[in-house]
């Protein structure tokens, strides 16, 4: 690449002028179009593209975790939603905007929806199935329709395997039922069990089996109702009773229920700590943290990206106890992995909100320590890559004009120009 003509002294010092002042918007897409090779064509230039990728990682990833621990050094615990006093028996959802106006709601859940369950007989598992060889059709009605289905028992059938081979049968069919077959260890028997996807008594949500040829219903018992469709029952505030055919219920303008479990007691909703939205900013926290550990662990050929690695690690080890207890663990490799249900746990408890905030101001605790690093990462970004593995591919002319020179000696050795131009 020739670069013709040049630069006087006044020109030289007019652009250090501007490149010094920050000021280099009119300059970055020269330098972008002649001088990195991803974007000439050549090969040639002063950034190979996996470099550039590499400063484009950790700037990104970083100011991502940067932003990250500051959400969970406390606005992330702030934040209110309505709250269900007894998630074993229901959740709630908050959708609405004016979450000041909203009052306590008390629900008592006498019954929850269903669907139809069928359990079959008992069967002993590894008994060899005595019914019918062959091809053995059977139908299966619900929904207004009749779908017919069919097995191929071998001779070498138990009982269990016919079980399950109806099982595959019926799931395969999407009739909106889902078949099981429970095995039990201590009998060594099993029972082929099947529901309905659809709660409530509505009759379109029943299902009925028989058999076509041979008596593979029959023997099995699958058409036998354990229990039948029902609709959920509960009531709001000490009114009326109420009747669902599904379990999620909306409450008032911006506020519904769902029902897990029947409660003695009323079910109370107040204002309350929005532990979804911590819990979401944990897993922002942990996606940055990943990018960013994977970027420098996998720059193996620079040292500083090395070093930025092994900070990493340095800091997640020495809370590494404190991590485990509110869910956050380390793979083999050194990223974070999440147990959804410690998680949970910490979040209900108060332990995430503590681990996060406690001592977060100061400068110590794992959101400082960590915080700090993702925070220099962002703004310094030149301090945390190798410049000299760039190379000196910079062009013939450019090598000994004044503006390479220039560029060169004020700005590559310090890395300056990286912060400017990410």
């Amino acid at each position: 690449m020739r670069v013709s003509g040049g630069l006087n002294t006044s020109g030289i010092s007019n652009l250090y002028n501007t490149l010094f002042q920050g000021k280099v918007a009119m300059h970055v897409s020269k330098l972008s179009r002649e001088f990195f090779p991803v974007n000439n064509g050549k090969g040639e230039g002063l950034f190979s593209s996996n470099a550039l990728g590499y400063i484009n990682d950790i700037k990104s990833s970083s100011s991502a975790l940067s932003s990250a621990l500051k959400e969970l050094s406390g606005p992330a615990f702030s934040q209110r939603t309505m709250v269900s006093s007894n998630t074993d028996a229901m959740t709630v959802k908050f959708t609405g905007s004016n979450i000041i106006g909203m009052g306590e709601t008390k629900v008592k859940i006498d019954q929850i929806a269903a669907g139809q369950l069928n359990e079959g007989g008992s069967l002993i598992s590894k008994d060899s199935y005595e019914g019918d060889k062959g091809v053995i059709k059977f139908s299966v009605e619900t929904g207004g329709k009749t779908v017919d289905l069919s097995i191929n028992i071998a001779a070498s059938d138990s009982n269990a395997s016919v079980q399950q081979k109806m099982a595959n049968a019926i799931n395969n069919a999407s009739l909106g039922l889902k078949a099981t077959v429970q095995n039990n260890v201590a009998t060594n028997s099993s029972v082929l069990r099947i529901e309905s996807t659809n709660t409530g008594t509505d009759a379109k949500n029943s299902f009925v089996l028989r058999d076509i040829t041979g008596d593979l219903i029959a023997r099995t018992g699958a058409n036998s109702i354990a229990r039948a469709g029902q609709d959920a029952i509960y009531s709001v505030n000490g009114g009326p009773t109420k009747t669902s055919q599904t379990n999620t219920v909306n409450l008032s303008s911006g506020l519904s229920a769902t029902f897990k479990a029947a409660s003695e007691d009323a079910v109370t909703i107040s204002r309350g700590k929005d532990t979804d939205y911590a819990k979401n900013a944990v897993n922002d926290m942990v996606k940055s943290f990943n990018s960013l550990f994977s970027a420098a662990a996998g720059n193996v050929n620079d040292p500083k990206a090395q070093n930025l690695a092994s900070r990493m690690i340095n800091v997640s080890s020495a809370y590494s106890k404190s991590l485990s207890d509110i869910g956050i663990g380390f793979d083999n490799s050194g990223r974070m992995t999440i147990d959804s249900e410690r998680l949970n746990k910490a979040a209900d408890s108060g332990k995430l909100e503590q681990f996060f905030t406690v001592n977060s101001g100061m400068s110590f605790g794992f959101s400082a320590s960590l915080g700090r690093l993702a925070s220099q990462v962002s703004t310094n970004t030149s301090n945390f890559v190798t410049t000299s593995l760039f190379g000196n591919a910079l062009g013939e002319n450019f090598a000994y004009s004044g503006f390479g020179d220039l560029i060169q000696y004020n700005f590559m050795g310090t890395g300056s120009l990286l912060d400017y131009m990410f």
